[in-house]
């Protein structure tokens, strides 16, 4: 009988742990059905919505933690905006979401904060200037063709800025901190393929939503002709 309880608990144990593991967020090669792959600085588990908060601090006179709930509040946009990866492939997908400004009259930063640090729950981390971050087409994004975004593309919420590589365009965000200076990106760590501000550059695209075989001439910055 103790043996039975005790193959019988191992057994669960098993079970527990391969289900935990099938919750990783698991980096793919494969284009999902929007066209994406999907990368992770680390494997972690999604974050769950319902305890979210969305952590904003550092320079300001209001720090707050942000709900879900919260954030929809905000004005709500939608664009269309394709996201071009460094590793040389884009997928364009309708992003939902709220600007950046909204956020800043909540929280109002000091008069010497002139930039933001990005953490995320796979523990990357970016920095944007407040200007890129109010740039027209920089989004909050929430939504993603029309659902809530989902966690295999980093929700409860994530950065869209189309004119730079997708790196810069965080996923899975916690955090985030108003600071006197950027200091890059988490990226320039990693390789030679990276730079600080992320702009596109100018070369050959392969748009995965599009077709496997497809390769498009690009002249730089946001993608808008395809």
């Amino acid at each position: 009988m103790k043996r039975r309880k005790f193959l019988a608990a191992m057994g669960a144990a098993a079970g527990a742990a391969a289900g935990a593991e099938q919750k990783l967020l698991l980096p793919s090669d494969e284009p999902d059905k929007h066209g994406f792959r999907l990368m992770w600085y680390n494997p972690v588990p999604p974050l769950e919505r319902a305890s979210y908060r969305l952590q904003v601090g550092g320079l300001v006179e209001r720090p707050r933690a942000f709900s879900t709930d919260d954030l929809e509040h905000y004005g709500q946009v939608e664009q269309s905006s394709r996201m071009k990866c460094v590793q040389c492939w884009s997928a364009r997908a309708s992003w939902g979401g709220f600007r950046f400004g909204e956020l800043l009259e909540d929280v109002r930063p000091r008069a010497g904060a002139t930039a933001v640090r990005i953490d995320c729950h796979d523990k990357w981390y970016e920095y944007m200037s407040l200007e890129e971050m109010t740039a027209p087409r920089v989004l909050m994004a929430l939504r993603m063709n029309g659902e809530p975004l989902s966690d295999s593309h980093g929700a409860p919420l994530r950065l869209i800025d189309p004119s730079k590589y997708g790196y810069k365009s965080a996923k899975l965000i916690t955090r985030i901190t108003f600071v006197e200076k950027g200091e890059g990106s988490m990226a320039c760590d990693i390789g030679p393929y990276y730079s600080p501000s992320g702009e596109i550059l100018a070369g050959y695209d392969h748009p995965l939503d599009l077709g496997r075989n497809v390769r498009r001439k690009i002249s730089g910055g946001e993608i808008t002709a395809y």
